[in-house]
C-alpha cells in the first residue's frame, strides 16, 4: 500500500472549508499511516519542490474502506478523501 500511487478524486468536507483543500484534487498521494483513532498521514507529490512529497496530516481517522474498484475512502472527523489506485 505505501508504495502505491494514489489520485486524490474527491474531497467532502463535513464542518468548514479548510484552504490546504484548495488545489489538490486530482494530485498524485501516497497513503503513508491510516490508523482509525489516530491522524492520518498522506504525502502529496508535489513537483514544485525539487521533487519532495508534501506531507499532510489529517483530523482523527474514523474509517477506512477499500473497495474493490481500487478506490480507497478515508473519512475523518471533519473530512472524506476518495483515493483510486493510478496503475502504471
Amino acid at each position: 500500500m505505501y508504495s502505491k500511487k494514489y489520485r486524490l478524486d474527491k474531497i467532502e468536507e463535513f464542518n468548514r472549508h479548510n484552504p490546504i483543500y484548495d488545489d489538490i484534487e486530482g494530485s498524485i498521494c501516497y497513503l503513508a499511516y491510516l490508523k482509525v483513532g489516530e491522524r492520518g498521514w498522506i504525502l502529496k507529490e508535489d513537483k514544485d519542490r525539487f521533487d519532495i512529497p508534501h506531507r499532510m496530516h489529517t483530523t482523527e481517522v474514523t474509517d477506512v474502506e477499500y473497495t474493490r474498484g481500487n478506490q480507497v475512502i478515508v473519512t475523518t472527523r471533519n473530512t472524506k478523501f476518495t483515493f483510486s489506485i493510478v496503475e502504471e
